[in-house]
């Protein structure tokens, strides 16, 4: 999938994101909208070839991208297994603040990652 798409599908993620909605569905949705966008990031990173790895996660392969990356992949790490337990059913204790600070964050990412995929997208100007 191209990072622009991954980007479109993070924005309308956020769009599920409603005024008084139940916590743990603006928690998922805003996270799940991260973890897409942050796919978007690593479609458009070079990736150098070498010995296959194991299998890590979006946020660990984010943090190895760039010092510009791993602050924001420790924040949404942290809600991995939150938004996991909110997908399996689990009840998961959330307030509105702690929800509408993920939607901030996660609005924000999802801007860095667009304005990141937007100038990866421009073609280089040529030295004339």
């Amino acid at each position: 999938m191209s990072a622009a798409r991954l980007v479109r599908r993070a924005e309308d993620e956020l769009a599920h994101v409603t005024s008084g909605q139940d916590p743990q569905q603006a928690f998922l949705h805003a996270h799940m909208a991260a973890l897409r966008a942050a796919a978007g990031v690593l479609e458009v990173q070079v990736v150098p070839g070498g010995r296959r790895r194991r299998v890590r996660s979006v946020w660990e392969q984010l943090a190895e991208s760039g010092p510009d990356w791993q602050e924001w992949a420790g924040y949404f790490a942290q809600g991995a297994d939150t938004r996991a337990a909110i997908e399996s059913g689990r009840s998961v204790r959330l307030t509105p603040g702690e929800a509408e600070e993920l939607v901030a964050a996660a609005t924000d990412f999802v801007g860095l990652v667009r304005d990141t995929v937007t100038a990866s997208a421009r073609p280089t100007r040529l030295a004339s």
